[in-house]
């Protein structure tokens, strides 16, 4: 039988904010996650939606979109922490044309165990759990949480651009929905969770407008393929004239740009996520 992926994901510390902070939090959360869906569309079983309290709930069609959805959306909410659960096997109590929380098997139950043993570690903060041995794979997905939770409000939007700009992907094709990358840029400029119990704050309108305006000018046939070939990273993520690319986005200087990258390890992080990434996929990608 076909195994599924289910994804766990928890928001941390929600708890502490006040009801109206949690309800924004809700829906700001829902912006990105209603935008991450059609971005990861094609590798959804049944689409990423609230479940209990805070938490989200959603079945993938292979682990390394899994993992390349909670990792993005890590990103995106930062400076808000996540925990995540990557559950993989069958999904056996299907109820037709019911959302992800209503469905049940072996996947769903393994994606409850790794977010509860995420829960009691120190060092990570997303998990998976198979029928095989996955201690190497949470290690290596875990690599760059604490250079990710280092990072302050500049450089956490240099990674999303990077992101969004030089997006991991399973297969090669263009990042063509600018719609969705335009929408979640304006969003992360304009709001940022997890701030001194706070879940909105403005920054500089100008700046926000600015970057709205300059990703149209984003480059074509700029994907990043994840397809489980061991390389060297390097040569995979750092490409030419990216400082530019994002000082045009941005409306400043590529030295700027070079500076909040080196400082904020942006490329470690990617160089990092993305041997993690090759290894999920050479080690889960196609498996039944």
């Amino acid at each position: 039988m076909h195994n599924y992926v289910s994804l766990i994901i928890d928001i941390e510390k929600s708890r502490k904010y006040k009801i109206d902070d949690r309800n924004e939090i809700q829906n700001h959360i829902s912006y990105y996650v209603n935008r991450l869906n059609v971005l990861f569309s094609e590798n959804i079983e049944h689409l990423v939606t609230f479940s209990a309290g805070d938490e989200l709930q959603g079945l993938f069609k292979d682990v390394t979109t899994a993992v390349m959805y909670f990792r993005l959306f890590e990103i995106l909410i930062s400076p808000a922490n996540v925990r995540g659960g990557i559950g993989v096997g069958e999904w056996t109590v299907k109820v037709e044309g019911g959302l992800s929380t209503q469905q049940d098997g072996p996947a769903y139950h393994r994606a409850r165990n790794a977010i509860e043993e995420v829960q009691k570690m120190q060092l990570q903060n997303v998990r998976i759990c198979s029928s095989g041995d996955d201690m190497l794979a949470n290690h290596l997905i875990n690599s760059s949480i604490s250079l990710k939770r280092q990072q302050i409000y500049m450089q956490n939007i240099v990674l999303v651009i990077l992101e969004l700009v030089y997006p991991f992907v399973t297969k090669k094709r263009e990042l063509t929905n600018y719609d969705i990358v335009h929408e979640l840029l304006s969003m992360k400029f304009e709001y940022k969770l997890g701030t001194s119990g706070h879940s909105k704050v403005r920054v500089d309108k100008n700046l926000s407008e600015k970057a709205y305006m300059n990703t149209h000018e984003m480059p074509m046939l700029n994907s990043i393929i994840i397809d489980g070939k061991i390389i060297e990273a390097e040569d995979a993520i750092l490409i030419k004239n990216t400082a530019s690319t994002i000082s045009d986005i941005l409306g400043c200087s590529r030295q700027n740009v070079d500076s909040i990258i080196r400082r904020g390890n942006g490329n470690k992080i990617r160089e990092l996520d993305f041997m993690a990434l090759q290894y999920v996929e050479r080690t889960y990608g196609g498996k039944e």
